[in-house]
C-alpha cells in the first residue's frame, strides 16, 4: 500500500480544471466556507467604518486630537494665572510642586541644550548655574527667553509651552542658580546681581 494516498484517476480527470500553464494544471479546490465568510465579513464591515471614519461629523482622529488640544487649553483656562514678574517667580521658587513642574519640562525641552542639571553644554546653551548670564539681566528676563528666544541661537521660541508651564520653568532655572553641576560650563556673558535685587 502507498504512504500517500492519490485521487482515483478518474476523480482527479474531474476536478482539474481546463487552464493549463506551461504543462502545469490545478486542481479545482475551492476556498474553506470560512474563509470566504470573514472575506465577505470584511467587505460588509468596510461600508459602515468607511462612512462613519470618513464622511461621519466629528469623529476623526484629527477632529479627536483637536477635542483633546481645546480640553486642555480649557482646563489651562480655568487655572489661576501664575505670574512671571520678579514677586512672582520668587515665590513660585519656594513651591515644590512648581518647581517639580518646571523640573520636568525642563528635562523635557532643555536638558539637551542646558544639561539635566542646568550646567549648559559646550556650542549650545549656557550654564544655568552660576553668575554669569548672556541674556538674562533681572529674573523676570528668563520667561519672556523662554517664550521668545533669542535670535541667532539655538535657543528658539518655546511655543508649545502654557503661560503657567513657562511661569514653572524660569522658576526652575532661576533656582538653578548658586547649584553646583557635574560638568560646568565656563561662566559666559556678564556677572548679574542676586535675584530679587
Amino acid at each position: 500500500m502507498s504512504e500517500h494516498p492519490s485521487t482515483p484517476p478518474l476523480q482527479e480527470e474531474d476536478i482539474l480544471l481546463d487552464h493549463n500553464y506551461d504543462g502545469i494544471q490545478e486542481f479545482d479546490n475551492p476556498l474553506p466556507g470560512w474563509w470566504k465568510a470573514i472575506f465577505l465579513g470584511t467587505i460588509l464591515f468596510a461600508v459602515p467604518y468607511t462612512w462613519w471614519y470618513h464622511f461621519a461629523e466629528g469623529n476623526s482622529i484629527y477632529d479627536q486630537y483637536e477635542a483633546d488640544v481645546a480640553a486642555q487649553e480649557a482646563r489651562e483656562a480655568a487655572q489661576p494665572q501664575l505670574e512671571t514678574d520678579a514677586k512672582g517667580l520668587l515665590v513660585l521658587m519656594q513651591d515644590d510642586t512648581h518647581l517639580a513642574r518646571g523640573k520636568a519640562t525642563f528635562s523635557t525641552i532643555c536638558l539637551a541644550c542646558h544639561a539635566a542639571d542646568g550646567g549648559g553644554v559646550p556650542g549650545l546653551g549656557p550654564n544655568l548655574c552660576d553668575d554669569f548670564w548672556k541674556n538674562v539681566k533681572v529674573i523676570e528676563d528668563i520667561p519672556n527667553i523662554i517664550r521668545n528666544g533669542v535670535p541667532g541661537t539655538a535657543m528658539a521660541p518655546q511655543v508649545s509651552l502654557s503661560p503657567n508651564q513657562v511661569a514653572d520653568v524660569a522658576a526652575y532655572v532661576a533656582s538653578l542658580r548658586g547649584t553646583t553641576p557635574a560638568n560646568p560650563k565656563e561662566p559666559e556673558g556678564e556677572k548679574i546681581a542676586p535675584w530679587g535685587n
